[in-house]
């Protein structure tokens, strides 16, 4: 799984004496790639949690660099990396938690002709972007390729998370319909650095419980707030006019 199976076996001994995982499930993590889609403060969580879980294949794609204001949040990065990629950072950074860990950088902006190629090469995608733009070319690639893909989003206290799992439920154009609102600012929006670690650490979980065959949030829309600490469910249906719903 990592360097040996002793080693293995200590690594991820608190995950392997769950009955959801054991050493079969233990080992699946060890076969699966997941694509995340953005190393920002989402990213940088799910990142963590993806490599420290024991997941072989990682593939890291953001085509932005470290800047001073990220450091409130993105914990994968320091002062020394300032002006840095991050998503080659965040590699060398991760390799230190697991030096076993397969990885592939894609440092670039996420778009459709990366989005065709990579995310049918992947088990799974993670939606750590901060702009619906590029959410739904995911989303759109997702469905297509019939991918899921966990998404999330954040502003100051409070996040969203939905786990779309193509042909079993709703996915962002149907929660979107006419999707992105013109009126969507791209102005930068405040954000207390615990809403994205908390976030991103669930889109972890989710991806571990659905390449364990165990539920995930894939039938309504999980709302955190941080501010009342509550965590709430929004049931949501497979809109019949979504334009994705050809690809079901």
């Amino acid at each position: 799984m990592v360097s040996s199976d002793k080693t293995a076996g200590e690594i991820y001994s608190r995950q392997i004496m769950m009955k959801e995982i054991g050493e079969a499930g233990q080992q699946t993590l060890a076969n699966a790639s997941v694509l995340v889609v953005g190393c920002g403060g989402l990213g940088a969580s799910a990142l963590c949690y993806l490599t420290a879980m024991g997941i072989g294949r990682l593939g890291l794609c953001d085509g932005d660099t470290v800047a001073l204001s990220n450091l409130n949040r993105q914990l994968l990065y320091t002062m020394d990396d300032i002006g840095k990629p991050k998503a080659e950072t965040a590699k060398k950074r991760l390799l230190a938690y697991n030096p076993y860990l397969k990885t592939t950088v894609y440092d670039c902006f996420f778009d459709d002709e990366l989005a065709g190629t990579a995310v049918p090469a992947y088990d799974i995608a993670v939606d750590c972007t901060d702009n619906f733009d590029a959410r739904f070319i995911l989303n759109d690639a997702c469905v297509a390729a019939g991918k899921p893909f966990v998404h999330a989003g954040i502003a100051e206290f409070c996040g969203q998370l939905l786990t779309v799992t193509p042909g079993k439920g709703p996915c962002l154009r149907c929660l979107f319909p006419k999707g992105r609102e013109k009126r969507e600012s791209k102005a930068p929006f405040g954000a207390v650095g615990v809403t994205p670690g908390v976030l991103g650490a669930l889109q972890a979980l989710e991806v571990m419980k659905y390449l364990l065959g165990l539920p995930v949030s894939n039938e309504g829309l999980v709302i955190y707030d941080g501010l009342n600490m509550c965590l709430e469910k929004v049931a949501l249906s497979a809109s019949p006019d979504c334009i994705c719903n050809t690809n079901r």
